[in-house]
């Protein structure tokens, strides 16, 4: 990663013709050290220590320090001397006016969103609605400090830099443009991520069919750039979803498909509204997958529920695997259809014959107390902090 910045900068550096701008400074230290040799020459000395004590005057004098150790007695040294002064002032003027020019530009594109950014293994999230900050507050608070995620909209940046501005440590990166075109996502480092996200925003006129064709596009993009990201898609309408999942889409979530469900409950029972919704929102306790530790795998669920329970103060609700990896023959409906062809097409196209890491999801809640827990196991549990297993 150092060398490749490293490689970024000089490249930049020989763009902008720094290099260029130093050779000329060396070629000026190198005439005032020759002017200074032969004009001084009733100094006495041979011509090489000359040439050495003239070097080291035309270091002095080109970068204004001045030491006074060495300095020029005749007319046309000192004439020299004043054409050295200048030279260097110009000179040194430009290269650090075009130096701090690369980088305050470089930091400008960055807060801008215009940057090629490096990272990898980081997570997108793609698109912005009303509830864009609840999902980035939640998502900070559960993934790891050395995650990073990356923010793909068309907000203005003055707006995305207040939202990252809330966050210091922990910045959010940013890129803006249109998250569907596929060098704006390449502008994302799209290949070195392994999760994206894709909110369902609705521009100005949008109609809900609109929104979903563009998460519909938006993910088969995904897959076509990088095979094996795994996309969390929001959509509008229960309708499209099939063609999502068979698009490539490893969980899709319907805005507002559990409203009804909710509202039934707090209508019913107040207090079990309460507990959904605090569990919902993280105040205090909420719900976190831990990995199964290899001591427990091959052990009844009971053993380590109660160790969660005694020792983490965790509450073991339910547990979860993958199954094996999903063909897409598998996704694909059993009557032909158009869009099942268009889909079928862009994954030949790109070469894709199959939908890497998509796998069949098993879970059971309330597991027996005597189920034998499996290698690929993992436990969703109800904790203030995730156990550090």
């Amino acid at each position: 990663m150092l060398k490749e910045n490293l490689v970024n900068i000089l490249r930049t550096l020989q763009r902008e013709r720094v290099f260029l701008l130093g050779s000329f400074v060396t070629l000026l230290i190198i005439l005032g050290g020759l002017g200074f040799s032969f004009t001084e020459a009733s100094e006495g000395g041979s011509f090489l220590k000359r040439f050495g004590e003239g070097l080291w005057w035309a270091v002095v004098t080109v970068t204004t320090v001045g030491y006074g150790d060495v300095v020029p007695k005749t007319s046309e040294g000192r004439l020299v001397g004043v054409a050295l002064m200048v030279g260097g002032l110009l000179s040194f003027s430009l290269v650090t006016a075009t130096v701090a020019s690369i980088f305050i530009e470089r930091k400008f594109r960055r807060e801008r969103g215009l940057e090629t950014l490096k990272e990898t293994h980081h997570i997108l999230v793609l698109g912005w609605h009303h509830d864009g900050e609840t999902l980035l507050d939640q998502l900070l608070r559960r993934l790891p400090h050395t995650a990073r995620v990356v923010l793909i909209n068309q907000l203005p940046p003055e707006k995305m830099e207040g939202i990252r501005a809330k966050y210091p440590g922990r910045e959010p990166l940013f890129v803006w443009g249109d998250y569907s075109r596929e060098e704006v996502l390449l502008r994302a480092n799209v290949r070195q991520a392994y999760k994206a996200v894709i909110l369902a925003g609705r521009n100005e006129g949008e109609t809900a069919a609109e929104v979903d064709q563009r998460t519909l596009i938006t993910t088969l993009t995904l897959k076509s750039l990088s095979p094996k990201i795994r996309i969390l898609a929001e959509l509008l309408r229960m309708e499209n979803k099939p063609y999502l999942e068979r698009a490539g889409a490893d969980q899709v979530l319907i805005r507002g498909q559990y409203d009804s469900s909710i509202m039934a409950g707090a209508l019913a029972s107040p207090g079990l509204y309460k507990v959904v919704d605090a569990l919902l929102n993280a105040e205090g306790f909420t719900v976190w997958a831990v990995d199964v530790p290899s001591e427990f795998q091959g052990s009844p669920v009971k053993t380590f529920s109660d160790y969660l329970k005694n020792q983490h103060q965790a509450l073991l609700i339910a547990i979860f695997s993958e199954g094996r990896a999903l063909s897409l023959e598998d996704l694909l409906g059993d009557e032909p259809s158009s869009i099942d062809e268009f889909i079928r097409s862009k994954f030949v196209e790109t070469g894709m014959t199959h939908l890497f890491g998509r796998a069949k999801m098993k879970f059971q809640i309330n597991p027996a107390d005597h189920q034998v827990l499996g290698p690929h196991d993992k436990a969703v549990v109800i904790a203030a902090q995730p156990p550090n297993l």
